[in-house]
């Protein structure tokens, strides 16, 4: 069988199921990605989709990829375009059976699916982004539990654990390569990250597989996660928070290898309250998945579940001055240009500054996740969406949102203006 292999937000070889069921089925396969033009387009508020720190972070690891498959006589082929476009032209050209690729149920990304089956291609897709599988929940999906605690809780008390990480198939070896010879360069610009608390163009914080399992070698084997759950709430640094999420948001790790070695660190050298965080972490990481999965397009809409529908007013001018870091807050700004100047954003920082446009400024909270989906380097489609909606009482946060006292957030967590001063330009 003839297949192609469709990277989305899963660029590894190794734990990657849904790679390892088209290596078992296909006798040739044409490994892609494809750069969806729509992330170089602007969004409803004015602004590219995807900006130029993730981009170049995806750019580093898609060329590491490339390098991996190469070891197997294999080739990624890079394309600029359409999804679904690129991949009916792929599929008459080398005359495909089957695509392949994971699943990601989000609104865009299924309709993506939806597209390519209206040709009768055959797609198989594996949903593989969480920690636990949806088989592994002690409930349906419809019957989800609308809070996080009894979410967590019920998982806890069924002592449910996730499924081993699997290593890529020998079969490899024996696939042929169908190559389409297009390895197109994502045009990419370098920004000054001396400052950044995940300065990507620091060999150590690169994307790639390589870099990212490497990087969660070295966590854990250091002392970080015993101390995890005090210092997390930090607002700068390289080691203040575990910093896997850029690398679970690409795929170029996955949270079964993150909850793998935090599993063998608690059996062989610690367990405590902190390495318990890390576990905690990873579980909000799953609910907004699963909830996402359960409430579909909803969670894009203005009043997201809140059926009340709340009053949400919008203001541009308010908003412009929040994104380029000109609000009447200098803590606040300060935050804004780390997060527009690096990519990157303490997540102690992301609730209080999403809490200021929510609440002192009264903005749209869309506006808001869609400014971080186009700033951030570890956006997660999932988390993103789930997190806004959550602050903005549009979510599943059962006290109706989240509202922060700046002033006592600064003296909490900046009470010498460290922070404000790094990034007051």
């Amino acid at each position: 069988m003839k297949a192609i292999y469709w990277f989305r937000n899963d660029l590894r070889l190794n734990d990657n199921p849904s790679l390892n069921i088209a290596l078992e089925k296909s006798d040739e396969i044409l490994f892609v990605y494809i750069h969806d033009i729509a992330n170089d387009k602007n969004s409803p508020w004015g602004f590219k989709k995807m900006g130029e720190h993730r981009k170049l972070f995806l750019s580093q690891g898609l060329n590491e990829l490339n390098q991996n498959l190469l070891k197997y006589a294999h080739s990624l082929n890079i394309y600029i375009d359409d999804p679904v476009n690129i991949l009916k032209k792929l599929v008459i050209k080398y005359k495909i059976d089957t695509i392949f690729c994971e699943s990601i149920e989000a609104f865009d990304e299924k309709k993506q699916i939806e597209l390519l089956g209206d040709d009768k291609t055959d797609v198989i897709t594996y949903f593989q982004s969480s920690l636990f599988i949806k088989n592994q929940l002690p409930f349906d999906m419809n019957d989800l539990p609308d809070v996080f605690t009894d979410f967590r809780k019920t998982i806890e008390h069924k002592n449910n654990k996730p499924n081993k990480p699997v290593t890529l198939l020998k079969k490899i070896f024996k696939v042929k390569s169908i190559k389409d010879s297009k390895l197109v360069e994502l045009k990419t610009k370098f920004s000054d990250y001396t400052n950044s608390s995940f300065p990507i163009m620091d060999k150590k914080f690169m994307g790639g597989e390589k870099s990212g399992i490497l990087y969660l070698k070295k966590y854990f084997q250091s002392n970080k996660a015993e101390t995890y759950k005090h210092t997390r709430n930090e607002l700068t640094g390289i080691n203040f928070s575990t910093k896997f999420s850029p690398w679970l948001s690409l795929g170029y790790i996955s949270a079964r290898q993150v909850f793998s070695y935090l599993d063998e660190y608690e059996n062989n050298i610690k367990k405590n309250e902190s390495t318990y965080w890390i576990f905690f972490e990873l579980m909000w990481r799953d609910y907004f998945r699963f909830i996402m999965i359960k409430y579909g397009e909803k969670l894009f809409y203005k009043s997201g579940l809140n059926l009340s529908k709340q009053n949400i007013r919008h203001d541009d001018s308010s908003f412009e001055l929040w994104t380029t870091g000109n609000t009447k807050n200098k803590f606040i700004n300060a935050g804004m240009n780390e997060l527009r100047l690096t990519g990157f954003l303490s997540n102690r920082m992301r609730q209080i500054v999403a809490s200021y446009l929510i609440n002192e400024l009264g903005c749209d909270w869309r506006a808001g996740a869609a400014w971080f989906e186009s700033k951030l380097i570890d956006y997660d489609v999932y988390s993103n969406q789930g997190n806004w909606a959550y602050m903005a009482g549009c979510g599943t946060d059962p006290r109706g949102g989240r509202f922060f006292n700046i002033e006592k957030q600064q003296k909490t967590y900046d009470k010498n203006s460290i922070y404000q001063m790094l990034w007051d330009l």
